[in-house]
């Protein structure tokens, strides 16, 4: 006579549910962990330590964006304007030449604003020759109204940034607070030239 069939299980065992709520720990808490050093360290990068570093690394990515920077042409508390190239060679600033360093204080980041080549090449009516007494501030401003141009961060994280007059006139001293200190560094052409006119 053949043994009676076992009824199948239907379910775990105490054991099986134990092992399965303690492997969901683990890796929860393995994504709260990294969860959690992931938020501490965009609050880091968010701060800046040491303004003197910061300054200078907004410099150097100046000079990569910028390597023939040519002089500063007007600045105020809040922004340079900065003769980049002499792109249409003629050894006059042109709209397509001009690039504003601008502090954003309520983001607290040091912004590279240039003319969008898209937008001149557009309207090629939009480049403009400047003579050496025009309001190159006013100038920026206008193109800023009218949407083109193209803006790079420089530096980011910034409790205070403000820009002073430098001893040379081709240069301008770009001021950066944090962390309750405050260091200068002078934004200044490798070789200042000044436009003709």
């Amino acid at each position: 006579m053949p043994a009676p069939a076992r009824p199948h299980r239907r379910g775990f065992t105490l054991l099986e549910v134990m092992l399965a709520v303690g492997l969901l720990g683990v890796v929860g808490a393995g994504i709260v962990t990294f969860l959690g050093a992931f938020a501490s360290g965009s609050d880091a990068r968010a701060r800046v330590s040491d303004p003197a570093l910061e300054a200078t690394l907004a410099v150097r990515r100046l000079g990569a964006l910028a390597p023939d920077f040519r002089t500063v042409l007007a600045a105020d508390k809040d922004q340079a304007v900065l003769w980049l190239s002499d792109r249409v060679p003629s050894r006059t600033v042109h709209l397509s030449e001009l690039g504003c360093l601008r502090v954003d204080a309520a983001r607290g980041e040091l912004l590279l604003e240039t003319v969008d080549d898209a937008a001149l090449t557009a309207d090629r009516s939009l480049e403009t020759e400047f003579a050496a007494r025009d309001n190159f501030l006013a100038a920026v401003a206008s193109a800023r109204e009218a949407g083109i141009l193209r803006v790079r961060v420089l530096a980011e994280g910034l409790e205070s940034a403000a820009f002073r007059a430098a001893e040379s006139r081709h240069a301008v001293v770009l001021e950066v607070g944090a962390a309750g200190t405050t260091s200068g560094v002078v934004i200044t052409p490798a070789h200042a030239e000044e436009p003709l006119r």
